[in-house]
């Protein structure tokens, strides 16, 4: 028996949180698609490479069947007329559970296309014949490990308008299996021409394991944004933004889930649904089972104040231009969050909801102008639509 077999023995609680994390953005985004892009469109796809059998054996759905229970809970068939829903796996039992356990869903009877179930690798699955549809994507690719994983598949995977992806990065293997020459062949897939760089950080000493993985991370998303850059479409702005899950026995982080978009709302859902999940006590976005008494006495708010400051202050500094400005939460949300993607080639972990709560503070403090019209009083300073001025002495 494999390992991969072992894991879906009984769910465990980083597993839930990804399934979760998967679903409750579907459940938010995938509307708003239908009602954009989707909206010219007969196909919706959703595509997961790495599937499994979509039930543990205590019986808990995994995230195959959690979407299906999601798509058969919409309230009209708009969607569920236009989704296109692609399993596949390697594991030939598991893709032999999987159509037991999907075939007497209640939604199968519901869909307008019936779900395509394959036994294949993934590197070998001919994602070109979604790709060229010109549709919304939505992939899930969650390997046990990282073979498999392409930084240009999944470029291809979220180049169509509306398209987004969820990768499941194991952050840890990576570190671990790096200096084994014979897997270089798969991470030169991974991380193009930063595998020397990637190199240099696991063999540095000058780092702890967090900030290795972490960096690593952004390694990759260096190397999704040059692959980005070499495609005639280079115009795209792309947002990566990565949530940690600790290891459940040492003070490491384990993986990642990284999620991937050119569309800065999508983002903001995705932001949304990760600081609901989220339990770091941090301003990082990430999970951890060890110690709930621990991060019971923190709040995420505690953190993200400063933090939001700093950044506003770094980036203003960058760009001092910035001051004649004015500005609404949403676009000074989206200009710090291509601010970090230029530096460090992912977003901000900040929501729209947690910056406006410091832009208030920042107000009381004379840092920011609200700009209103004579005459008129305002109960709040920040609204969701009001704009305003940063005013210089942020910088002092």
């Amino acid at each position: 028996m494999s390992t991969t077999d072992n894991f879906f023995g009984q769910q465990q609680e980083k597993s839930k949180i990804k399934t979760l994390i998967v679903t409750d953005f579907f459940k938010a985004y995938f509307p708003i698609i239908n009602n954009s892009v989707g909206k010219d469109s007969n196909e919706i796809i959703y595509l997961d490479l790495f599937c499994g059998p979509g039930k543990f054996d205590d019986g808990a759905n995994s995230t195959p069947l959690a979407l299906l229970d999601l798509v058969n809970n919409f309230k009209n068939d708009e969607i569920r007329n236009k989704l296109r829903v692609v399993f596949n796996d390697e594991n030939e039992d598991f893709v032999s559970l999987l159509n037991k356990n999907i075939s007497d869903h209640e939604v199968m009877g519901r869909l307008k296309y019936k779900p395509t179930i394959m036994n294949k690798r993934a590197g070998e699955v001919d994602i070109k014949q979604y790709t060229d549809k010109k549709v919304p994507i939505f992939s899930f690719i969650d390997p046990w490990g990282y073979k498999d994983v392409s930084a240009k598949h999944v470029w291809d995977l979220v180049r169509n308008i509306g398209s987004d992806c969820v990768l499941f990065f194991n952050s840890n293997r990576c570190l671990m299996d790096m200096p084994k020459e014979s897997q270089n062949c798969h991470f030169k897939m991974i991380f193009g021409d930063q595998l020397q760089n990637v190199m240099n950080v696991v063999n540095s000493s000058s780092y702890g394991q967090k900030q290795k993985t972490q960096m690593i991370v952004e390694l990759f998303s260096r190397n999704l944004y040059e692959v980005m850059a070499k495609d005639k479409y280079s115009g795209y702005k792309l947002y990566v933004l990565p949530f940690g899950f600790e290891a459940d026995d040492k003070e490491k982080l384990s993986h990642h889930i990284v999620f991937i978009t050119k569309s800065h709302k999508a983002i903001l859902e995705m932001k949304k649904v990760m600081v609901k999940h989220s339990n770091f006590y941090s301003d990082l976005l990430g999970f951890d089972s060890k110690d709930q008494l621990q991060i019971s006495l923190f709040n995420r708010a505690d953190y993200v104040d400063s933090s939001i400051v700093e950044i506003i202050k770094a980036c203003f500094t960058n760009r001092p231009s910035y001051f004649n400005n004015t500005w609404t939460v949403a676009s000074l949300l989206e200009v710090l969050d291509r601010y970090n993607m230029e530096k460090h080639y992912q977003v901000t972990p900040y929501t729209f909801d947690e910056l406006k709560g410091t832009l208030e503070n920042m107000c009381c403090k004379g840092k920011i102008t609200p700009i209103i019209e004579n005459g008129k009083s305002a109960r709040k300073n920040i609204t969701d639509k009001r704009e305003f001025k940063i005013n210089q002495e942020l910088l002092v």
